[in-house]
């Protein structure tokens, strides 16, 4: 049987790591297991692991500067998926880490189980569209082209006027889903559950956080533009000039 892929886990605790290390291999996955984030990029450069199970609070260096760090790496590893398995469950703890660029992020004490269908979630986005509200619109491709902006999943690259748009894998998503139903109006609830497919209390300032992230990326533009409705939420809107 193949396997279903490379999971990286950085984690300095012998009892987490083994049980991780024991559902990742009963699922088919392959991990490799680091206790310190000394390692971490030059593992993803040899190993090019499919996603990275990190800790925050490590012996050597936290796991936000690594996610930073991982984010920064050249392409294209810098889209490696992530999945924060920590301790700290505040809600300002998870902010930061989706406002780093994290795929997902899932407090200990943990289930096992969970842990391994959050795994399959973060990998199956980051390989295929996000789900339609309808199957029979159009918004299913993989590429987006819309006025000077190409969204293309396949390869996770964001062009505007042919030039590429430095994004991390979730910005893209979501630019891609909003893009993906021009004019229809989200609230920040509702593209949790699209784009990030998790909620937590306080989790509607992630949405807004990379929203912002978006904007100044992206630049001001004459034909679209990322609308903010107050109160309600954001929509993509394409401006029809007379």
């Amino acid at each position: 049987m193949s396997s279903e892929g490379k999971v990286l886990v950085v984690d300095d605790e012998p009892n987490i790591a083994e049980v991780v290390r024991l559902y990742l291999e009963h699922s088919n996955y392959e991990p490799i297991l680091l206790p310190r984030g000394q390692e971490v990029l030059r593992t993803i450069i040899e190993e090019k692991p499919n996603l990275v199970l990190l800790d925050i609070m490590l012996p050597d260096i936290s796991g936000y500067e690594l996610c930073e760090m991982i984010r920064k790496m050249e392409a294209p590893f810098h889209q490696t998926p992530i999945i924060f398995l920590t301790a700290k469950g505040e809600s300002i703890d998870k902010l930061r880490g989706f406002n780093l660029g994290v795929d997902d992020y899932l407090v200990k004490p943990f289930d096992p189980n969970e842990l391994i269908a959050r795994i399959k979630a973060v990998l199956r986005r980051t390989v295929q569209v996000p789900t339609d509200l309808s199957a029979s619109q159009s918004s299913s491709r993989k590429i987006l082209e819309i006025g000077n902006i190409v969204i293309d999943l396949d390869q996770y690259r964001v062009t505007v006027g042919g030039k590429r748009i430095d994004l991390t894998p979730k910005e893209i998503e979501l630019l891609h889903f909003l893009t993906s139903h021009p004019s229809r109006v989200f609230t920040r609830e509702d593209l949790l559950g699209y784009v990030w497919n998790f909620d937590f209390t306080g989790g509607t300032r992630t949405v807004d956080a990379h929203v912002k992230n978006l904007r100044k990326k992206l630049g001001q533009h004459d034909t679209w533009n990322i609308q903010t409705l107050w109160g309600i939420g954001y929509s993509f809107e394409v401006v029809q000039h007379v």
